[in-house]
């Protein structure tokens, strides 16, 4: 049942990306779109912010902020139309600059690169060629989502909206997967010789340390 659940969760999840990335190319390369532009900028932010200040000891100010901030969305609706690309673009840019940092902050001294903590949690100890492995593609996620950024902007400064929006709504995401391939590819042959895993693996074991941890907070001390 916990496998079903997992695997409609994720189905939810990936077909509610697809859906929003039709949605946000549709109103880029249509003309006349913008408030169903504006709405796809704005819509997906909102919906999380408002989760977030539901679920914070501070909702009881959190909330009515929120409700007012949309009433003044609401009222600066029509000039905010008129550049509603700017919001998808921003949403875009941020979202892999934050990744870029996600990966990138576990490079600096003293932290474990974000691969190599993935990596022990599937082997257990690690050999020095896996460390220094899951190292380098740590490093070489960073620069995927930093290129990708830089990508991004290159194009909605230069190039049409419609340009833009099929690079960012429709390359994106298969970009990622082509360089968890190509990652996959160089592992076998880097690490020829050095147990094997799976980004399966990795996702396995990361809730499995998430089940431990929850079990333990749980104890009775």
């Amino acid at each position: 049942m916990d496998r079903l659940t997992s695997f409609a969760r994720g189905t939810a999840g990936i077909g509610a990306v697809v859906a929003y990335q039709i949605g946000a190319h549709y109103a880029a390369a249509t003309p006349g779109a913008h408030g169903f532009g504006l709405a796809m900028a704005l819509v997906p932010l909102l919906a999380i912010a408002l989760v977030a200040a539901a679920r914070s000891a501070q909702r009881a100010w959190l909330v009515p902020v929120w409700m007012l901030v949309c009433a003044l969305l609401w009222m600066t609706r029509e000039p905010l139309a008129r550049h509603f690309d700017w919001g998808l673009y921003l949403e875009h840019a941020s979202f892999n600059l934050m990744m870029a940092y996600v990966f990138g902050r576990t490079l600096m001294a003293g932290r474990e690169p974000l691969c190599t903590h993935f990596a022990r949690m599937v082997h257990g100890t690690l050999t020095p060629r896996i460390a220094r492995y899951s190292r380098r593609i740590t490093l070489a996620w960073t620069l995927f989502f930093l290129t990708t950024a830089a990508v991004s902007t290159l194009l909605f400064a230069t190039a049409s909206i419609v340009t833009w929006s099929t690079f960012a709504n429709y390359l994106s995401l298969p970009l990622v997967g082509v360089m968890f391939v190509v990652e996959y590819l160089c592992r076998r042959i880097v690490l020829r010789g050095e147990p094997r895993s799976s980004l399966l693996d990795a996702v396995r074991a990361y809730r499995q340390s998430g089940q431990s941890t929850h079990t333990a907070a749980d104890r009775p001390r």
